[in-house]
């Protein structure tokens, strides 16, 4: 989406209406950024060169990359560009389209620093040596981090980070070369965080990206609500659902509010809801988008770095709580849809259209497969991208094609594209078969030679020729991707109907798109890496655990509400990568330090030396980082649904904590039972399986019995009394997950005995 489509929600969207040559350099950087990314990030320029050898063609000049810190060098040089450009340095100038003397010296400033750090670090590489020049450049970079990012993302976070800084000037005692080579070179600016983000994330922006513009995101909604619309509630039950899903792709809070929420809370409106409620609703169900699996938020990714652990073990222990999460938010939507007596709407259009392009998950269930695979997490994101480009040219109506035969031949290629190299010449085979079939077809009425015929041939070809060459497996599915956009491109130029040439626009903008969003959090990261070299190069990292055990005593009871206070009150600013980064270096270890010598949390997570105990730590500041945005006084994605909503934030942020009750429960529970994570079982013996069904149980009937509590309905009004012993049920299941379970459910049943046909409708 361009600058001048974007929606413009006061105060949610602050970047400048560019037009002209401003808008076309902020474009070009972003185009670099992205191109950067695809070259040598993504390992195009390797593959295209394996690929031209295993022909006899040595094409030399596709070997040559640059060392890692050297390619995040040049990203930041591209950030800095976009972000003076597009946001101005106050928020009263956000609607002005011209840029002022100030931040073009500020966008050439950065991107030399950021150029001078590319150019110098392969001398710096080899013998560690400071100069005086780096130490100008290098602080000078710092500053700037720290102006780009209060422009991007607010003034706390700069804030927070000048604080740990001056701090670290301090007690290193002015000692500049030791300070700048802490700060830029080592760690600091580029250090685990923004290499997380711009090796692993930017690849999850680029594939959303490309999901919101080629229409598969509004798939999902408009299918959620053709699905749910109908039913008591229904635009808000669909909100639910939708955002789950979406939240599987996009992994941001608020990005997910303006998107489903553009559609859906006005629906949840014309349903009846009050605008404090529908603005509540949506921004609860895409928070929980961080939590879902498999595309996570940009922390889940960190998590993954720190722990020592691969990704798709994070993604494995999301699952319950994701679950449990989306459970407890549709169960508090159903009660509130029943106490203010709404219906549900009627359907638009019927079922069955939404039914047949299903197809257009198929990336979305590809790339949950690929990551449980255990394939690197950039090739599943790229590898996905090039099926769900596919599919979007066969959902394309007005382009004659069989849908069926399209489909099964997207589903064939994409398990000969998966297997593995042994059956290359299988593979090869059956992809020739494939290609010979829609040759042959193309002859008749059934199949016409269009765009869909030639995006299917010379995709398919592509890869075929990849798996001939024996290419290895990661080469040929990131060679499937970035083919997918080249052919699209290609096709899309020559095509002869509109929504054929509608697809070069929309993967133009994706890229464009993908390299503008995530200067919010390579800023963010690159903030935060700030504050780690600050800890480490202090000692802080260690001292502050203590002093947080030694404050509470050592009683876990009292850390635990502690850390959730420090990462809630954190995030009142601060982006969910960065509360993450903080949180995870200050607060959990001191978690850690308390339960890491007891019997369930000192042993390590099966197949790996990180401890149990580590892995809950991280879990629990990772959950409240990322529902600061539900929580006020600041509530980003609250302060985005009231917006779209056109009601009250305060109200309207006071029910998105009401409705997202189970998310402050929920970190308890998995923390105190840390069987749920799944990964922390190494035996999966038929008694092990009852155990996690015993706790899962549990830990539903719990969300169930707060939601009734909280909003004091269940098919009629409860008295006061009766929520408070269910609150007192609850708390009692949270904190011990005992075979009391069952008797409490049972009191509970008989207390709301008249009601029990409702635990039957409950997902009705």
């Amino acid at each position: 989406m361009s600058e001048q489509e974007t929606p413009r929600e006061p105060g949610i969207h602050l970047t400048r209406a560019l037009v002209s040559w401003p808008a076309r350099i902020a474009t070009g950087a972003a185009l670099l950024f992205g191109l950067y990314e695809v070259v040598f990030f993504f390992n195009f320029n390797y593959t295209l060169y394996s690929l031209f050898m295993r022909f006899g063609v040595e094409l030399a000049f596709l070997r040559h990359t640059f060392q890692t810190k050297q390619g995040m060098a040049f990203v930041l040089a591209m950030v800095f560009v976009i972000a003076f450009v597009l946001y101005p340095a106050r928020r009263k100038s956000v609607d002005s389209r011209r840029v002022g003397v100030t931040d073009w010296l500020l966008a050439a400033l950065g991107a030399t620093c950021a150029f001078y750090i590319f150019f110098v670090y392969g001398r710096y590489a080899q013998n560690a040596e400071v100069k005086p020049a780096d130490i100008v450049m290098g602080l000078t970079t710092v500053v700037l981090v720290l102006e780009a990012t209060r422009r991007v993302v607010g003034w706390v976070l700069p804030a927070v980070v000048g604080c740990f800084l001056l701090y670290g000037v301090v007690e290193l005692g002015f000692r500049w070369p030791r300070i700048t080579q802490q700060l830029v070179f080592d760690e600091g600016i580029l250090g685990i965080p923004l290499m997380v983000m711009v090796t692993y994330v930017f690849a999850f922006v680029f594939f959303g990206a490309f999901l919101l513009r080629i229409g598969v995101s509004d798939y999902i909604t408009e299918f959620m609500i053709a699905v749910f619309g109908p039913r008591p509630g229904g635009p808000a039950k669909a909100a639910v659902v939708s955002s789950g899903l979406m939240g599987t792709v996009s992994g941001s809070s608020v990005a997910n509010v303006l998107t489903t929420g553009t559609f859906t809370i006005p629906l949840m409106k014309k349903a009846g809801y009050p605008a404090e409620v529908a603005g509540a609703i949506e921004p609860v169900a895409s928070t929980g988008g961080q939590l879902m699996p498999p595309i996570m938020g940009a922390a889940a990714f960190i998590m993954a770095e720190f722990l020592g652990i691969p990704y798709r073990t994070i993604i494995v222990a999301a699952i319950i709580p994701a679950l449990v999460y989306y459970f407890s938010v549709y169960v508090f939507v159903d009660l509130e849809t029943r106490r203010l007596g709404l219906g549900g709407l009627p359907r638009q259009r019927p079922l069955r259209g939404y039914l047949r392009k299903l197809y257009l998950l198929l990336p979305v269930v590809v790339i949950t497969a690929a990551l449980l695979r255990g394939l690197p997490p950039q090739i599943c994101a790229v590898a996905s991208l090039g099926i769900a480009v596919w599919v979007a040219w066969i959902s394309k109506d007005a382009i004659h094609g069989s849908e069926p035969l399209y489909v099964g031949v997207v589903g064939a290629t994409t398990v000969l594209m998966f297997m593995g190299s042994r059956f290359d010449t299988v593979a090869v085979t059956a992809m020739l078969l494939l290609v010979l079939a829609l040759v042959a077809l193309s002859f008749t009425r059934h199949v016409s030679r269009n765009e869909k015929f030639f995006v299917s041939v010379l995709f398919i070809t592509f890869i075929a020729v990849a798996r001939l060459a024996g290419l290895r497996s990661e080469q040929v599915l990131l060679l499937s991707g970035i083919v997918g956009i080249l052919v699209t491109i290609v096709v899309s130029l020559l095509a002869r109907s509109a929504e054929g040439r509608a697809m070069s626009s929309a993967t133009y903008d994706a890229i464009v798109a993908a390299s503008k969003t995530s200067v919010s959090v390579m800023l963010a990261a690159a903030a935060a890496g700030l504050i780690q070299a600050v800890l480490t190069m202090t000692g802080l990292i260690t001292s502050i655990g203590y002093n947080l055990v030694s404050l509470t005593g050592g009683t876990l009871l009292l850390l635990l509400p502690l850390a959730m206070l420090f990462s809630l009150i954190l995030g009142m600013g601060v982006p969910t990568t960065a509360n993450y980064i903080i949180t995870s270096l200050v607060v959990a270890p001191a978690i850690f330090l308390v339960v890491k010598g007891t019997e369930l949390y000192g042993v390590p997570v099966p197949g790996f030396s990180t401890p149990v105990a580590l892995l809950a730590a991280h879990f629990f500041v990772f959950y409240f980082g990322i529902l600061a945005d539900v929580t006020p006084p600041v509530a980003l994605a609250s302060y985005a649904g009231s917006a779209l909503a056109r009601g009250d934030f305060w109200k309207t942020s006071m029910n998105a904590v009401k409705y997202a009750s189970a998310g402050y429960v929920g970190p308890y529970v998995y923390f105190l039972h840390p069987q749920l994570f799944l990964v922390t079982i190494g035996d999966w013996s038929a008694a092990a399986v009852a155990y996690v069904l015993y706790f899962v149980v549990g830990a539903l009937i719990a969300m169930f019995l707060l939601a009734t509590a909280i909003t004091g309905w269940c098919d009629g009004k409860l008295r006061r009394e009766v929520r408070i012993v269910l609150l007192v049920c609850v708390f009692g299941i949270v904190i011990t997950m005992h075979p009391a379970i069952v008797i409490v459910g049972g009191a509970v049943t008989l207390v709301l005995r008249r009601y029990q046909r409702h635990l039957i409708r409950i997902l009705y």
